[in-house]
């Protein structure tokens, strides 16, 4: 008890220095840590020092670290659709990694608009943010290339922008693309439509189209020209796409295939609204295994995504680089995962 006049004294912020100690190592690699320059710190050294931090409940003093070292230890993050569940998980991670490291986040959304992205990037730089995490919509090169210049650290994340040197980070669309097809094919499916928002500028939509029509072409099935493109806000579009797709594939064993999470909610929607039951008289899959895709019907195929490795991946290459790496630029494709279930059943 207090015997005196005196409010009690709050417990003292742990420092540096405490948080070197408890995980002896020195200030310096504790400093390092802090800036993302991990590249010279062992793995057993990280997890020390991460324990160390959880446990004294530190929190640098980003004002003072920002005034001494020119730093805001602010990211920004931009994304092309933050209603996206892709967006929302890759966040996820980048934050994680961000608390973990004293920096805080910027979030902005484009919704697939070039002009926006500008205006919000332009925004980005007016607040001096440290680095820069793009889901971009693929236009907009020369201001990101501005920022390059200005050695602010770029990533891009699921879409890489042709001409432009940025660490990216996002699924082996390919790969991932390639084992879903084989499995279509499996199946015994005559018609497969690959319905999409527009492919152009969007690599990664244009890289699961590659692997589409390749699959299918090596095959020699019918379906390598099956593609319908329409705008995702513009609901008489996909109508319009999937009254073709079903009038043209009439009498076969068909199914469709979703570039993404959202194209697959809206397709499911639309085919109830006709009253086509799945998987009976179609079936469905698609990219993006969202919380739903294993409660509608007996399920819903997916290639599911790892978002939230994304999203630290994305996050730990940007302090890195603010650490001083200066290594070649990285694309690191990390494997999606097939995830079958009872929306895509055998037609042999």
């Amino acid at each position: 008890m207090n015997s005196t006049n005196e409010p009690p004294k709050s417990p003292q912020k742990a420092t540096i220095a405490d948080v070197a100690k408890a995980a002896g190592v020195s200030k310096t690699t504790i400093s390092r840590y802090l800036s993302g320059d991990y590249k010279s710190i062992s793995a057993s050294t990280l997890k020390r020092i991460e324990e160390a931090i959880a446990e004294l409940r530190y929190r640098p003093n980003r004002m003072a670290r920002g005034l001494r070292q020119a730093r805001s230890y602010s990211i920004g993050m931009i994304f092309a659709d933050i209603s996206n569940p892709y967006s929302t998980s890759v966040l996820r991670g980048a934050e994680d990694v961000c608390t973990r490291h004293g920096y805080s986040i910027i979030v902005c959304n484009t919704d697939n608009d070039p002009v926006k992205e500008k205006n919000y990037i332009h925004m980005m730089q007016a607040h001096r943010i440290d680095g820069l995490i793009i889901h971009p919509t693929g236009h907009n090169k020369d201001i990101l290339n501005e920022m390059a210049d200005e050695r602010i650290p770029v990533v891009l994340i699921d879409r890489e922008i042709p001409g432009l040197a940025f660490d990216t980070v996002g699924t082996d669309n390919y790969r991932a693309m390639s084992e879903a097809t084989r499995f279509f094919l499996d199946q015994g499916y005559e018609r497969i439509g690959f319905f999409s928002q527009p492919i152009e500028h969007v690599s990664s939509r244009a890289e699961r189209f590659l692997a589409f029509t390749d699959v299918l072409r090596n095959a020699g099935h019918p379906s390598v020209n099956d593609l319908y493109e329409f705008e995702i806000r513009k609901n008489a579009q996909l109508e319009e796409q999937l009254e073709r797709f079903i009038e043209a594939t009439s009498g076969q064993s068909r199914m469709l295939f979703a570039v993404n999470g959202i194209t697959q909610l809206k397709l499911i929607n639309a085919l109830q609204t006709r009253g086509l039951r799945i998987p009976e008289d179609i079936g469905i899959a698609g990219f993006d295994d969202s919380d739903w895709a294993p409660v509608i019907g007996s399920g819903i195929t997916t290639v599911a995504q790892p978002t939230y490795e994304i999203g630290q991946r994305a996050m730990e290459k940007v302090l890195q680089r603010l650490g001083g790496d200066d290594s070649a630029k990285e694309r690191i494709a990390l494997p999606g995962q097939l995830i079958i279930r009872g929306s895509t059943p055998s037609q042999k």
